[in-house]
């Protein structure tokens, strides 16, 4: 709200005669100025109050502060009359129709207003995200529950003519909030008039560095993943949500998304099914990872199939694993291997035992009459290093392991015997 010219004039001519008129002896200085506004109709909201107060505060002390109080007092009706005529010029929409001026030291000066004619009876907001999944809008909104209330008691009650600046004053305390509930976006705010109802176009739009894609895995060591092969293409899909969120956003909500996530986890088939335990781990960044763990807590399953380059013989081979839970570290098993080139089975039963991130294992293979010891360390989701002693042909190998994606891995395996290169598809 800007003073016009005219009324800048009034103002300064009035103070200009003033500085003309005899002062008395006994005069108070005005120290202080307290401007009040109300609104006779007790409609207008309070955004809108606190900025037309704000705007004649600046007037009042312009006026009053340093003045004397002796000086004032016979010429006050002529001061509540010229800042009568200054608020309606700087406050448009509304009609002054009372000054109440009281002198002191901390000097008070009450506005009490009215419309000019109709006043905003409904409020249409219109909210909208760009760039975000519309599945995530949700989770936004509850960052913000109250906003379209906000918005709404900004503006409604207001004078239809005060709309134009009263849209100033929106958008000011929408990025306020925005600011507090939501400081990774910003808003865009337009207000549009027909009649007595206005509508508030508010679009929500993220700052800062955003999530491009989303590298996704879904996998399990305990049960084949082959399983989830449907189950996965969904999973992505709700994994995908996370584009475009601000990275900034998605860390500071790591655990909520996680969560959210996990919840449509626990809703496939599969995890009830084969009474699986699913783990959600969210990797923010502008490449965001998302790894999905579907484990068993009471047996282990897994088919794999080797192909090994740098070996003669042997070089083609499978192995299946049943396992048991016996504890929630220790796990009896048996293993069926087969060596396609002389079809030659094995059955192998054994015990493992599970340290964090070690297990140890015993492997007694009944055809050979042989003992197997293995010792396995998974440095991380991706890397396994492997440490095995065959006491029949008394060979040792030192493997390290790496997982492609949830069906292909490859080990350079180093022997005693010869070293060679495995590639390995595991269902």
């Amino acid at each position: 709200m800007r003073i016009s010219k005219s009324g800048f004039a009034s103002l300064m001519l009035f103070c200009f005669c003033l500085l003309l008129a005899p002062q008395a002896a006994s005069a108070e200085t005005i120290a202080h100025v307290k401007v009040s506004v109300v609104d006779s109709t007790g409609r207008t909201g309070q955004a809108l109050v606190e900025r037309m107060t704000a705007s004649m505060q600046i007037v009042a002390e312009q006026l009053f502060l340093e003045k004397d109080t002796a000086q004032i007092e016979p010429v006050k009706n002529d001061y509540a009359r010229l800042l009568g005529e200054v608020g309606e010029r700087a406050l448009t929409g509304y009609k002054v129709e009372e000054t109440i001026i009281k002198l002191g030291p901390a000097a008070e000066i009450v506005f009490k207003l009215s419309p000019w004619l109709d006043v905003v009876n409904d409020v249409q907001v219109d909210l909208e995200f760009s760039g975000i999944d519309q599945s995530m809008f949700e989770v936004l909104l509850a960052k913000m529950p109250e906003l379209k209330a906000r918005i709404v008691r900004t503006v409604r009650g207001a004078s239809v003519d005060a709309v134009d600046w009263a849209g100033g004053v929106l958008r000011q305390k929408v990025r306020q909030d925005m600011e507090t509930m939501l400081p990774e976006f910003r808003a865009s705010v337009d207000l549009s008039q027909q009649g007595k109802k206005v509508v508030a176009q508010v679009i929500v739009y993220p700052v800062g560095q955003t999530v491009h894609d989303v590298q996704f895995e879904l996998l399990s060591e305990t049960v084949p993943n082959i399983l989830f092969l449907k189950t996965k293409e969904r999973l992505h899909e709700k994994a995908d949500e996370l584009r475009g969120l601000p990275v900034e956003f998605v860390k500071k909500h790591r655990a909520e998304l996680e969560d959210r996530l996990l919840a449509a986890v626990n809703e496939e088939k599969v995890v009830s099914l084969y009474s699986l335990k699913p783990t959600v781990t969210i990797t923010p960044d502008t490449e965001t990872t998302v790894e999905i763990r579907m484990e068993a807590d009471k047996y282990k399953i897994w088919f794999e199939g080797y192909g090994d380059s740098g070996r003669s013989e042997n070089n083609l081979s499978g192995r299946v694993h049943f396992g048991k839970y016996i504890s929630d570290d220790d796990e009896l098993f048996a293993e069926f291997s087969v060596e396609l080139d002389e079809m030659e089975w094995e059955f192998a039963p054994g015990l493992a035992h599970r340290n964090g991130k070690t297990t140890v294992a015993y492997v007694r293979r009944v055809s050979d009459h042989d003992n197997n010891y293995r010792l396995e360390y998974d440095i991380s989701p991706k890397w396994r290093l492997r440490a095995e002693h065959f006491s029949g042909t008394n060979v040792n190998e030192f493997g390290a392991r790496f997982r492609i994606h949830e069906f292909l891995s490859v080990e350079y395996v180093y022997s005693n015997d010869k070293p060679y290169l495995r590639l390995i598809g595991n269902l």
